[in-house]
């Protein structure tokens, strides 16, 4: 999907408990060669006050789950977005 002249590509995003947590899943991930990088979760994706998510592309969705749980790490919730800013919950 073309957002202005930018091409919006599909990601999932891995919500986390704290930022702390977010900062660990997206170290974890960055080290086993996975782009993840963290922010605040969009409102709406939770019902908690103040979440973070980590960002994976959609080719290294399951690996990332895989090494996060392996890790410890496994996150609160998954959403998927096509690129054009809706989020759908999938099972983790």
């Amino acid at each position: 999907m073309l957002i202005g002249e930018a091409l919006a590509l599909p990601y999932y995003l891995l919500l986390c408990r704290s930022i702390t947590h977010a900062q660990h899943m997206s170290t974890l991930l960055e080290r086993s060669g996975i782009s993840a990088p963290y922010y605040r979760a969009p409102s709406g994706l939770t019902d908690r006050g103040c979440s973070y998510a980590v960002r994976v592309g959609t080719n290294h969705y399951q690996t990332a789950v895989q090494i996060l749980k392996a890790g410890g790490l496994p996150p609160m919730r998954a959403f998927y977005s096509a690129g054009d800013g809706a989020h759908r919950e999938v099972t983790i």
